[in-house]
């Protein structure tokens, strides 16, 4: 089974994320991957209106790749990482914006997980 968590939505806080990786880390039979993504906010979805009308805090890039390798932590050796970054289409992309430069969110997972 392969699974693709989006991070970052709203009312979720750090914890409730790294609980939901707790879970998925103990199920059996276990995962054979697992895709990681952060909240892209899209234009004409319902999540752009509420997003406008409401707007809810997002993870800076940082943010975002700290808790990643937080969560690479918490999943069983083994489990194979499909992704760890995603982007919307860019002409769709209403936030967060640093999404758009992948290379950039890539070299900083590489290296905080090197650091890790």
């Amino acid at each position: 089974m392969i699974v693709h968590v989006i991070l970052g939505l709203p009312g979720e806080n750090r914890e409730d994320m790294l609980n939901t990786i707790r879970y998925l880390a103990q199920l059996e039979p276990a995962l054979d991957g697992i895709k990681l993504q952060m909240l892209n906010i899209l234009e004409g979805s319902s999540l752009a209106k509420e997003y406008r009308r409401h707007p809810f805090p997002q993870m800076s890039a940082k943010e975002y790749c700290d808790l990643v390798v937080e969560c690479l932590k918490l999943l069983p050796k083994g489990t194979v990482i499909h992704r760890m970054t995603g982007d919307g289409p860019r002409k769709l992309l209403i936030s967060p914006s640093w999404v758009t430069d992948k290379k950039r969110v890539i070299n900083m997972l590489r290296r905080k997980i090197e650091e890790a």
